[in-house]
């Protein structure tokens, strides 16, 4: 993460200034404290990112933290560019639109499971640093490149995040409530065997497509859930150039 002079920050962002002098004697930097955050977020999850704890991973106090970050909430939105920074997106090329944009969705997922809690760091930002504004500008340059109207190429890209967002938040139990329900291949037996075993006079069709209950392939289910966005995205393209 590097600070760009060219790219002021969002009006809500609330970054300590630059403290000049100081800065060049203190070896604790704000791109060093990020890093050190992602690498605790990852290993020991978002209840675990405390800023005494991050001061401790450091040999710092939390002091010389707020320093140079502000807040801890400065400090979440720091680390949410740090990791859309990774995110990457394909030169546009107009004919393959629609299958970029399914590629972006797939490299967004991997990126946001190999991220322990960044799902919920997410929720209520908007996403806006330089690395965000980097990769949005980008998407909108693979959606508009293949003739996707402004109005669609901002909702589609505004919601391309909502269902990846969605879909790794149910997938990875991120916000779950309760340890007692089982998950993944175990939820899915179980769930089948449940329905099969309900009455097929009361609930004829749950009871005949009970075997698809235990379906609990991520990787398919997620594909299928881009596929229609994607494809109904491309739809209203078509129908919108006619």
């Amino acid at each position: 993460m590097t600070d760009d002079p060219a790219i002021p920050p969002p009006p809500w962002q609330r970054l300590p200034p630059d403290r000049g002098q100081r800065r060049r004697r203190d070896p604790i930097t704000r791109e060093a404290i990020v890093r050190t955050a992602v690498e605790l977020l990852d290993r020991d999850g978002l209840d675990a990112l405390s800023m005494r704890r991050l001061a401790d991973e450091l040999g710092t106090g939390a002091a010389s933290l707020y320093w140079h970050v502000g807040s801890k909430d400065a400090l979440l939105d720091l680390v949410f560019d740090e990791v859309i920074g990774e995110l990457r997106v394909p030169d546009p090329e107009p004919e393959r639109w629609a299958d970029q944009l399914k590629e972006i969705a797939h490299d967004m997922r991997a990126t946001i499971l190999r991220h322990r809690d960044i799902v919920r760091i997410s929720i209520g930002r908007i996403p806006m640093g330089p690395n965000a504004l980097r990769y949005s500008e980008r998407i909108l340059a693979v959606l508009r490149a293949g003739g996707v109207p402004d109005d669609l190429a901002v909702l589609g890209h505004h919601l391309l995040f909502s269902v990846v967002n969605g879909f790794t938040i149910d997938e990875s139990g991120e916000l779950a409530t309760t340890d007692s329900h089982p998950r993944g291949e175990e939820a899915g037996t179980m769930v089948q065997g449940y329905i099969t075993a309900l009455p097929a006079d009361r609930f004829p069709n749950m009871v005949a497509v009970a075997d698809h209950y235990a379906i609990t392939d991520n990787d398919r289910r997620f594909t299928l859930l881009i596929d229609l966005y994607v494809d109904g995205l491309a739809a209203r393209v078509r129908a919108a150039s006619r």
